[in-house]
């Protein structure tokens, strides 16, 4: 009886406290764009609850309790809890030091991070309709510096603070743990969750052969626990010359031509299209008139105009975007699926990209969590118009402006007797509207990772990145001033390239009290593999795309074809080093393996070290100097390698030359008649083209970096400061032909 009087306070007390819990439903909001908030942890003691799709929650806490809320790439919150429905504001916080970024095979926190690395704060460039995601970057990154020509169908140039080496200076691209050097062009930008930049050596080493360009490391979309959403958002907007270059008009280029002939004491009427009035003093020149023939062509097919070609070339492009997305997360597995199509008519007539893109993501729990597997898989669509945009706008140019687009009967206008021989760019557009490219690119990977034991993990990966482009071009024949070709030609060629990568790496994290440890070993393989075929015929008797076949064509019947493909083994280990928050430390060895190189140098070692200080956790920083958020000390110091070079570059190469390519028709090769006939097409030896270098090494780039990283006030105001030094050596270059060899003068 005793125990129950005890007792009996306490039970009332619970069921009190009980009785004042009630369900709390809310809304939790993106700040910036006002958007539901999926996957948000809310929690308040032991009690917890994820956002729907719709941002909305629902807890059972009693009023006045402090909710916090928590999401990554969000400032963490809290707010206490009210009756009726809550709506709760997040903002973005791309400088939050506990962001979890992807560093190579394995992720860290930001405030962990001791190489050069870059950030992207995704939301900015989201609804930056590019059509290629890197071209979204341009102006956003540090010392990552991007270039493009404006045609829809074009890839980016990014170089990664400058050039590196005299070969190629692309860097290396990772999407999902894959590695590639196709670029992101065939990547839907909204399917993106992350994007990092390793800029240095010591942070881009783990990569090994293929870093010394530097790393973009990209992470798509996936499903998150506890919320099931379908997405669809169209997008259109328009694209124009924000300036054209600005050329001179018929009168100012005759005024030029004739300014320039008097300086030269020449007389400026001895040419075939401006006359001139003026004084006839070379001491005091006047000019009063520029006179311009009827026509400037003697058939008299063409008068004079005054063409400004960047107008005739020129259109306001007008991009559609449209995308549907589907996401569905439990607590066993999570799957996400999007179709996007992207349309671009493109700022130069006739120039048009469509894009298809898939993306199916996926991963399953088993076994309590300890077994995920998953996979990432998209394939992508492309069609193409192959206008020759360099040449369009090369001839758009240096094309005269007295040219006319078109004759006086409807032809084509061209350059006419003294005039170098520009193309008309409106031909070159008109002539090749026909021309497609059809592009089809599977890319993505199947994973199994297990925990073997707390904090120890195996994960392997297979991988696959494979395309192929089918074209089928006409050139037709034309008339255009004084150049012509009476000639038509069609081509039909198909590439066939890609490779397979296959991952295994384990990892394990172990924490000793300040100490914090992260261990990773890995091994990479991968197989690249090219296939080209072409064909082409000419003599067509009607210049039509459906109607040029190969069966069609008369004459010059030509083919060929060409196969590559070579290997890479990989060894990797890094340890991440972490005392108390504030020292730490990386070392990093990969061991690369390629066939382009002979067996004595096949193998490169490729290092890497770096330290870092969080200056601003030390007490003396703490206590005194309160609006410093953030403070550290970066140094690092790394080695990587290039093995961009011919895949038969360290062999002996001899070819059989039939003597019967018309361009070389003065050589006939190593085609010879045993018998000394000497007529037809003649029997061939072989010729040595190339002489070996069994001695080819790896290429390879050391680079040093010092940096500092702050945050003041809060973190509301951020930068970092680096300083680099970076030398390349033994650098893998095709010299220029060695005459005094004889045959075989080429070598690597």
């Amino acid at each position: 009886m005793k125990k129950l009087f005890y007792l009996l306070p306490l039970l009332l007390f619970g069921l009190y406290t009980l009785a004042q819990q009630r369900s709390i439903t809310g809304t939790v909001i993106s700040k910036q764009n006002h958007t539901p908030l999926p996957g948000v942890t809310v929690q308040s003691g032991n009690q917890h609850a994820i956002t729907n799709g719709s941002g909305q929650f629902t807890l059972s806490v009693a009023p006045g309790d402090v909710l916090t809320f928590s999401y990554i790439g969000m400032k963490p919150l809290s707010q206490k809890a009210t009756t009726g429905n809550m709506q709760v504001e997040m903002e973005d916080n791309a400088t939050d030091l506990n962001q979890i970024v992807v560093t190579g095979y394995q992720t860290q926190k930001k405030a962990d991070l001791t190489g050069a690395v870059s950030v992207v704060n995704v939301s900015e460039i989201k609804d930056i309709p590019s059509g290629n995601p890197v071209k979204s970057l341009q102006g956003r990154v540090p010392g990552v510096f991007i270039t493009t020509s404006g045609d829809p169908n074009a890839s980016a140039t990014v170089r990664i603070r400058g050039i590196g080496t005299l070969g190629n200076n692309d860097p290396l691209y990772v999407i999902d743990g894959i590695p590639t050097k196709r670029g992101l062009q065939e990547l839907n930008q909204n399917d993106i969750e992350s994007i990092q930049v390793l800029k240095d050596a010591s942070a881009a080493t783990i990569y090994g052969s293929r870093a010394a360009n530097g790393v973009i490391i990209v992470t798509t979309k996936r499903a998150k626990k506890g919320y099931s959403r379908i997405s669809a958002d169209i997008s259109a907007s328009l694209q124009d010359y924000t300036t054209k270059l600005k050329t001179l008009n018929t009168e100012g280029r005759g005024r030029a031509y004739w300014q320039a002939a008097v300086n030269d004491h020449a007389d400026p009427n001895n040419n075939q299209i401006y006359q001139y009035d003026w004084n006839g003093d070379y001491n005091n020149p006047v000019l009063n008139k520029v006179l311009l023939p009827e026509y400037i062509d003697a058939a008299k097919t063409m008068k004079p105009a005054d063409t400004y070609w960047y107008d005739q070339i020129a259109q306001t492009s007008l991009l559609q975007t449209y995308n549907v997305a589907i996401a569905n997360g439990s607590e066993k597995g999570n799957s996400y699926f999007s179709v996007g199509m992207y349309n671009n008519k493109g700022i130069v007539k006739a120039t048009n990209q469509q894009k298809l893109n898939a993306r199916f993501n996926t991963d399953y729990s088993f076994f309590k969590g300890r077994l995920k597997i998953g996979e990432n898989l998209s394939a992508t669509y492309t069609r193409d118009v192959l206008i020759p945009s360099g040449d369009v706008l090369f001839a758009a140019l240096v094309q005269q402006p007295v040219v006319p687009v078109h004759t006086v009967s409807g032809g084509w206008g061209g350059p006419a007797p003294g005039m170098t021989d520009r193309q008309n760019p409106v031909r070159l557009i008109e002539d090749n509207r026909q021309n497609k490219s059809n592009f089809v690119r599977i890319f993505g990977n199947a994973y199994a990772d297990l925990e073997i034991i707390p904090n120890l993990h195996f994960k392997s990966s297979y991988g696959i990145d494979y395309n192929g482009t089918y074209q089928r071009v006409l050139r037709k024949s034309y008339t255009s001033g004084f150049l012509s070709d009476n000639s038509n030609f069609s081509q039909t060629s198909q590439d066939y390239n890609g490779n397979w990568v296959w991952q295994n790496t384990l990892t394990y994290n172990l924490t000793l009290q300040r100490h914090r440890f992260d261990f990773l070993l890995g091994a990479e393989q991968i197989k690249y593999m090219a296939q080209n075929f072409y064909a082409s015929r000419q003599g067509y008797a009607l210049e039509n795309i459906d109607y040029a076949y190969l069966n069609a064509g008369s004459s010059n019947k030509d083919n060929g074809g060409i196969g590559s493909g070579y290997t890479l083994l990989s060894y990797f280990g890094k340890v991440n080093y972490a005392y108390d928050n504030k020292y730490l430390a990386s070392v990093t060895l990969r061991r690369d393996g390629s066939s382009r190189f002979g067996k004595d140098n096949r193998f490169g070692m490729f290092p890497a070290v770096s330290l870092g200080w969080r200056v601003s956790q030390e007490n003396f920083l703490k206590d005194n100097v309160p609006f410093l958020s953030d403070l550290k000390l970066r140094f690092g110091w790394g080695k990587t390698g290039n093995q961009e070079i011919a895949n038969n570059a360290t062999y002996t190469l001899y070819s059989a030359i039939y003597g019967i390519d018309p361009t070389w028709d003065f050589d006939s090769g190593s085609a010879y008649d045993l018998n000394g006939a000497g007529s037809g097409q003649l029997p061939s030896g072989y010729t040595l083209i190339q002489q070996g270098n069994p001695s080819l090494k790896w290429e390879s780039t050391t680079e040093s970096n010092g940096g500092v990283d702050f945050g003041l006030f809060n973190n509301r105001l951020t930068g970092s400061v680096d300083y680099f030094v970076k030398n390349t050596s033994d650098i893998l270059i095709s010299p220029a032909y060695l005459a005094v060899i004889g045959e075989g003068g080429l070598s690597s």
